[in-house]
């Protein structure tokens, strides 16, 4: 059967698609900052905990900055993960809602495991004892659905893009259609997995920087660099990862990148380029231009994930194509409660990582 008959009818957009495609990208980018820390962090965490065997006390350069603040960052990452979702579904939502009802009983899953993910990462953060078992348990399984939700975001973010592969419902009709078979997915979740320790990594290395201004002592300046170490090693891992994707692709959206299409040419090439220099600052143990062309690098790189979308479905369907019913009362109610919830985010930013005696509580 022809699969694009299963893709249903879109909806109508209160506005130009391009406001709703700039605040996806705008809010995923926050939101990726955030999540990569946490499921970076935590598996950073993990390995320190388990494999080096030390306690994430001021002897280690990554225990201290992500120990005391997870709580607050999986509260963030995942407020910031609302947004970017509701605007997908406001361009794409016959595709995402699709996808999301065949692995449906692996996307609702989602929400009890996070919850039980938020209170563990409070048993690890306030344990005064972290080689409890108690508090070993919890970060046993912080990091096992740190691992899975992912996971399950990489297939339902390629099982929207693939109707042809929807028709595995007429054999599988109890919401348990997975997209494993896609051979971007594996290359997709290591590119993840590999950004976030990065992205973590980075998190600890800024961290002992913003401690040691007043006190530049070696301690801080040599878990720096550790942390600059663990980024540069990461970003090569993702690099290696995203090659993988790259070569992966169907034939004829690889080759939308890599010359076909000179929009889509021109911000690969520009972000493998500013990914290799905060690889080579990182190495440098240059903190402030590392961070800076990482930040570049994942802005253009959430473009390139919109690029990437779009080729996907260039057959079927474009956002270009949608409907628009104007509601500009709507839309300008819409702007000022956004503002005034960045506003919001980020005084409570200010207040959960500005307030020592949070810190010393910890």
């Amino acid at each position: 059967m022809d699969a694009t008959a299963l893709v249903p009818a879109p909806d109508t957009i209160p506005a130009s698609w391009g406001v709703f495609e700039f605040l996806d990208i705008f809010t995923l980018i926050i939101h990726f900052l955030l999540i990569n820390i946490v499921v970076g962090g935590t598996l950073l965490l993990f390995y320190q905990h388990f494999i080096r065997r030390t306690t994430p006390d001021d002897s280690t350069w990554f225990g201290p900055p992500f120990v005391k603040k997870i709580p607050s960052l999986i509260a963030l990452g995942v407020t910031f993960g609302v947004a970017p979702l509701l605007f997908l579904q406001v361009l794409y939502g016959h595709l995402i809602y699709t996808s999301s009802i065949l692995m449906a009983l692996f996307w609702i899953l989602i929400i009890p495991f996070l919850i039980l993910a938020y209170y563990s990462a409070y048993v690890v953060a306030r344990s005064k004892d972290k080689r409890s078992r108690l508090s070993r348990i919890a970060l046993v399984v912080m990091t096992l659905i740190v691992l899975y939700i992912p996971l399950m975001f990489v297939n339902n973010m390629t099982l929207m893009l693939q109707p042809e592969r929807w028709t595995g419902y007429f054999d599988q009709r109890n919401g348990t259609l997975l997209n494993l078979s896609d051979p971007t997915v594996i290359p997709r979740y290591l590119h993840f997995l590999a950004a976030s320790v990065a992205i973590a990594a980075l998190f600890g290395a800024v961290y002992w920087w913003w401690k040691s201004r007043k006190d530049k002592s070696e301690v801080a300046a040599g878990h720096i660099q550790s942390g600059l170490r663990v980024f540069a090693l990461a970003t090569a891992v993702q690099m290696i990862a995203g090659f993988w994707l790259l070569l992966a692709l169907p034939r004829d959206v690889t080759l939308l990148f890599t010359g076909d299409n000179m929009l889509y040419t021109s911000f690969l090439f520009i972000g493998v380029v500013l990914a290799t220099l905060s690889l080579v600052f990182g190495l440098l143990g240059k903190l402030l231009p590392t961070f800076i062309h990482l930040f570049l690098t994942l802005v253009v790189m959430v473009v390139i994930r919109a690029f990437l979308r779009s080729a996907y479905l260039q057959s079927f369907f474009s956002v270009e194509s949608l409907e628009v019913a104007p509601q500009t009362s709507v839309m300008i109610l819409f702007f000022m409660v956004f503002v005034i919830g960045l506003v919001s985010v980020a005084y409570m930013l200010k207040l959960a990582f500005g307030n020592k005696q949070e810190e010393a509580a910890l």
